[in-house]
């Protein structure tokens, strides 16, 4: 990933500078697996999307897209299009109060690994 490549040139670039400073090289700068990840899903659902405007999106994800907007439809935390992150309910599977995501839902329920905040659908 290309994200992966420059962390390293950085810590490659780090690592060198303080050889030659003489001083302790300080310690890696790592993308968090969460942020990568979510990055990953907002990327893969606005493609998706995309690809399902030029009528070329997979059945596969064309459907699951489909079943998880069922959730959707009469979800209180839904504005519009969106997951309202000024809005909160009950989690199905923690039990714990979580705010809406924020995301658009036609996008995001076109990302295979996405979950809906309340857990009413889980990851692929």
């Amino acid at each position: 990933m290309a994200s992966e490549d420059k962390t390293q040139e950085y810590n490659d670039d780090i690592n060198r500078m303080s050889e030659k400073l003489g001083i302790p090289t300080p310690h890696s700068i790592e993308t968090p697996k969460e942020e990568t990840s979510q990055i990953n899903q907002i990327l893969s659902g606005w493609g998706n999307r995309i690809k399902d405007t030029f009528g070329v999106l997979d059945a596969e994800t064309k459907e699951l897209s489909r079943l998880r907007l069922i959730h959707c439809n009469s979800c209180y935390m839904r504005t519009g299009n969106g997951c309202d992150p000024r809005k909160s309910m009950t989690n199905n599977i923690t039990g714990e109060t979580v705010n809406g995501c924020g995301c658009n839902i036609s996008a995001k329920s076109m990302s295979p690994t996405s979950s809906c905040p309340l857990g009413k659908w889980d990851k692929k």
